[in-house]
């Protein structure tokens, strides 16, 4: 497994770079080194400015990484995971393919920091003797508030349908939906209230009790009953990781088929396969996945994820296969029910 964390600042800097600046200084050549280019500008002084400095051999490398060095001081961030290159997976409802909840509260933060970033200049450049370009991206403190404050009022505004949906729904799962929204919004306003600090604003005046809505989120997602069903070799190592997953997205889960909120089933294989060198035993796992609503009897998720280890003896071929399936297992299932929830 390997873990992609996106920065709401430092990781947007293909947003920030794909923004056109509203004014772009000309390359300067030669003459003594400029003071900026240190860091430290007294044309943009930090009270009023954040400010930052790029430099490469390409004139818009440099301009991109001082624009990226302005997105780098935004500090909220969220973690999606995501299985390695050994594993194959795939999800589909009604025949197009899902997106993680995880990837659209990353979106959301995203949208919120590219709008503070819109206002990111290229305010001096300068080419020194040898050939390297420098350039210098300034944002008014006062322009990415009012860009912060924005962007704050329409979360406030979309957060306030959820909870009264949360409020006035006594179906569990329209309940879950909606609190796995608000958890959304409420990670995409922490991180507004972060950029806030950074641009010297305080706290921001927000509808959002961040406690409440995880207490609302939990009792809301605890409420769903979860039924469990792994079958075939290596069953009960993915069943684990499938109850790890659901627990992950906030549910409780039992062992067992029946009649439930919700069911997760899931077959499970494993086989010996050549390696291609005597030296190394190959283990091959597989896991067909299946999430099912029970109030339709629809299965709304179903993906497959396959996971190949090397060993020297076929017994721990075997083990390293069924870890990293069981791992790859557990992101997939949190995925697709996040995903379903947040729709």
């Amino acid at each position: 497994m390997k873990k992609i964390t996106i920065l709401a600042g430092a990781a947007l800097l293909a947003a920030a770079c794909g923004t056109a600046p509203k004014r772009s200084a000309q390359v300067s050549s030669g003459g003594p080194r400029p003071q900026w280019a240190d860091g430290d500008s007294p044309d943009y002084p930090k009270a009023s400015y954040i400010t930052g400095v790029g430099s490469a051999d390409d004139e818009n490398e440099a301009s991109d990484r001082a624009r990226g060095e302005v997105a780098r001081v935004f500090n909220a961030d969220v973690s999606v995971t995501s299985a390695d290159s050994e594993s194959e997976s795939n999800a589909s409802q009604g025949g197009r393919e899902m997106h993680s909840y995880s990837n659209d509260v990353a979106q959301k933060i995203k949208t919120v920091s590219q709008k503070v970033l819109e206002g990111v200049d290229i305010a001096a450049r300068w080419k020194d003797p040898v050939g390297r370009y420098y350039a210098l991206a300034v944002l008014p403190k006062t322009q990415g508030l009012l860009a912060v404050q924005e962007k704050s009022s329409e979360i406030d505004a979309e957060a306030a349908q959820y909870k009264t949906a949360l409020s006035a729904s006594t179906e569990p799962f329209a309940r879950a939906k909606a609190a796995a929204r608000l958890l959304a919004l409420s990670k995409a306003q922490a991180g507004l209230a972060s950029d806030s600090r950074v641009l010297g604003g305080g706290p921001l005046q927000s509808v959002f009790d961040g406690a409440a809505v995880r207490a609302d989120a939990a009792a809301a997602l605890a409420a769903l009953d979860v039924a469990v069903s792994v079958t075939g070799d290596g069953a009960d190592s993915v069943q684990t990781a499938v109850v790890s997953g659901l627990n992950a997205a906030g549910l409780s889960a039992k062992a067992g088929a029946g009649k439930a909120d919700l069911t997760a089933a899931a077959q499970v294989g494993v086989q010996e396969q050549s390696s291609g060198d005597p030296r190394w035993k190959r283990s091959r796992a597989t896991a067909t996945v299946s999430l099912t609503d029970g109030r339709t009897g629809q299965t709304f998720s179903t993906f497959d994820v396959t996971a190949r280890e090397d060993a020297t003896e076929a017994g721990e071929a075997r083990r390293r296969s069924l870890a990293s399936l069981s791992k790859a297992t557990a992101a997939k299932v949190t995925a697709a029910l996040n995903d379903y929830f947040a729709q």
